[in-house]
């Protein structure tokens, strides 16, 4: 698996989905955050897909040819379940990741690192671009 750096950031522009804590482990959100990012990485280009769960949050998939392509996103920390988690999730944590490929590789057609630096840069262009982001940090390479 190849990793973009991780963004770090404040929100409270993404709610939290009501049954979207059954999907995923337990106080992991970022369902509306994913919905946001998929139409928004449409909007500047991408092709992106519906939404699903994972244990570790929500991830949106990102056609790409060769191997899989998502930008997977979740509350920073586990919180408590019931109605105080909804005013509580605003730190949230956003990375690109690439599964696959390793037959590209192996033949020197490997595109991988290109689409997951441009699918990278849209992410962040679009959070820097969203005036209800703050403190939007970026940590490893």
């Amino acid at each position: 698996m190849r990793q973009s750096p991780l963004l770090e950031f404040e929100s409270t522009a993404f709610p939290v989905t009501p049954g979207e804590d059954e999907e995923t482990n337990p106080g992991i959100f970022g369902k509306s955050l994913a919905n946001w990012l998929r139409d928004a990485l449409c909007a500047r280009g991408l092709a992106a897909g519906d939404v699903f769960a994972e244990d570790f949050g929500w991830c949106v998939p990102i056609r790409a040819e060769g191997f899989r392509l998502y930008v997977a996103c979740s509350s920073d920390r586990p919180f408590p379940a019931g109605p105080e988690s909804v005013a509580n999730a605003s730190q949230w944590l956003v990375f690109a990741f690439a599964e696959g490929g390793w037959l590209r590789r192996l033949f020197g057609r490997d595109r991988t690192e290109a689409e997951l630096a441009a699918v990278f840069s849209c992410l962040r262009s679009a959070l820097e671009s969203n005036p209800a982001v703050s403190n939007l940090v970026e940590r490893g390479d």
